[in-house]
């Protein structure tokens, strides 16, 4: 049965007013084509080719078919597509590859890579491995050139009406050429041409290490040992950190630090980044101090550093120590001190007792003088009435 389609095809291709036609620069005239391709960060790229049989000669051919049978009509359509837009496109990407001395594979869904639906028309899925390679600083695609559509030996261009691109997001565009019609948010799209056209984005570690080295850096640290935390502010000025940027940054902090906590925003045109972390700390300590030194380790060198709460010094790769000394409290001048006083006090009170005392018996005596002068007085009187 497949010998047959592929005979009935070929003998139909022959006979076909487009069997008169060939010229290389000319667009292939079978299809309506709106192709759409989506990268993802590790370089494969989805395409999703929506293709409509336009040629009426090929259209009326499978209609008449379809009155008879339509399984078999279905079939030979999805052969035909097959062909024609799937080959094609293959047989392209297997020359450009070659060329660039790379090896890639193709992915079918099950089912294969050719569905078809209403009116003549089909869907085409499949995914292609090094859709964009990397040298270390930009993402390129290997297979940006116009494309041919062979067509019963003749060569056409491979034309489409659309071609959607959606590059990874957040990814810094280098480079797309021709200019796209339509670029918002990584996404591009072209209209009436015959390309894959030159894409070229910067990996994200060479946009992250592009927007340090256009920043200002600065960092506020502060080390308390007693809750054994390093609170730090860190800010970067003079260049636009996109959202991809910014979590490699967190990223970062989070890899070389023990980050309890982490957070970043945008404030007035610089990148804030403020977090806690818990840093490596060795303690000593004599009998008159205490020492603390803790090893703080920064993602990546920053222009001028600030630390509160101690002293400190710029080690190796990015490393911050920072030395806080506590005097400890001397007990026994304490113990002295508290002595002296109980004893100044103690004084003080025996002397406020005595005192108090003293004046408590001056009443005393004075009233008993008192009283025995009354008597003499009274002893006195009786004796001169007595005479009488």
């Amino acid at each position: 049965m497949r010998r047959l389609i592929v005979l009935i095809l070929t003998l139909l291709l022959i006979g076909s007013p487009l069997a008169h036609m060939a010229a290389a620069e000319k667009p292939q005239p079978l299809f309506n084509i709106d192709m759409m391709i989506q990268v993802s960060p590790d370089g494969v790229a989805q395409f999703r080719i929506y293709a409509t049989l336009k040629d009426p000669f090929y259209r009326a051919y499978f209609n008449k078919l379809a009155v008879n049978n339509t399984t078999l009509a279905e079939e030979q359509f999805q052969s035909f597509v097959k062909g024609l837009i799937y080959d094609n496109l293959k047989d392209n990407f297997e020359k450009r590859f070659e060329a660039k001395g790379l090896n890639s594979t193709i992915y079918w869904p099950e089912g294969g890579p050719v569905k078809v639906l209403d009116n003549w028309s089909a869907v085409v899925t499949f995914a292609i491995a090094n859709f964009l390679v990397s040298d270390g600083k930009v993402l390129s695609c290997p297979l940006s050139s116009p494309m041919e559509f062979v067509f019963r030996g003749h060569v056409f261009a491979y034309s489409w009406d659309k071609l959607t691109l959606l590059l990874p997001k957040d990814y810094e565009v280098r480079n797309l050429a021709p200019t796209p019609d339509a670029f918002s948010n990584n996404v591009a799209v072209w209209t009436n041409g015959d390309f894959i056209p030159i894409v070229e984005l910067y990996t994200p570690q060479y946009s992250y290490w592009k927007f340090l080295n256009a920043t200002w850096r600065e960092i506020s640290i502060r080390y308390d040992p007693q809750e054994g935390y390093v609170q730090f502010n860190a800010t970067f000025s003079g260049a636009n950190a996109t959202p991809l940027i910014i979590n490699q940054i967190i990223s970062s902090f989070k890899a070389r630090m023990e980050v309890i906590s982490i957070d970043a925003r945008q404030k007035n045109g610089s990148l804030v980044v403020i977090g806690v972390a818990k840093p490596e700390v060795s303690h000593s300590e004599t009998s008159s101090e205490e020492m603390w030194n803790a090893l703080v380790k920064l993602p990546m060198p920053f222009n001028k550093v600030l630390v509160k709460g101690g002293s400190y010094q710029v080690g190796p790769n990015n490393t911050i120590i920072i030395t806080v000394v506590e005097k400890k409290p001397n007990y026994f001048t304490y113990l002295w001190i508290g002595l002296i006083l109980v004893v100044v006090v103690g004084i003080a009170w025996l002397k406020k007792r005595r005192t108090a005392s003293k004046e408590v018996e001056e009443p005393a005596e004075e009233e008993k003088e008192s009283s025995i002068e009354k008597s003499e007085s009274l002893d006195g009187e009786t004796s001169e009435f007595g005479g009488e």
